[in-house]
């Protein structure tokens, strides 16, 4: 009978070492996709810039670009 016991405690701590396997494994991947949101938000904003430097190297003025409407992201 002890070894049977022993055997389920064994089994136990491998599912408890896999369960916070899966949890770090989670965490990861969310901090991975939040990284991501922020690099596209960024990303986002620089074209954004970029197309404003743009217009005003062509010669728009800013009162018009300020009068465009706003993009939602």
């Amino acid at each position: 009978m002890n070894h049977d016991t022993r055997f389920k405690d064994k089994k136990f701590e491998i599912q408890e070492r896999k369960l916070k396997l899966l949890e770090k494994e989670l965490d990861v991947r969310m901090e991975a996709l939040q990284v991501e949101s922020e690099h596209k938000c960024m990303q986002f904003k620089a074209d954004l810039l970029h197309k404003h430097l743009q217009l005003i190297k062509e010669g728009v003025l800013q009162e018009y670009i300020d009068n465009l409407p706003p993009i939602n992201h």
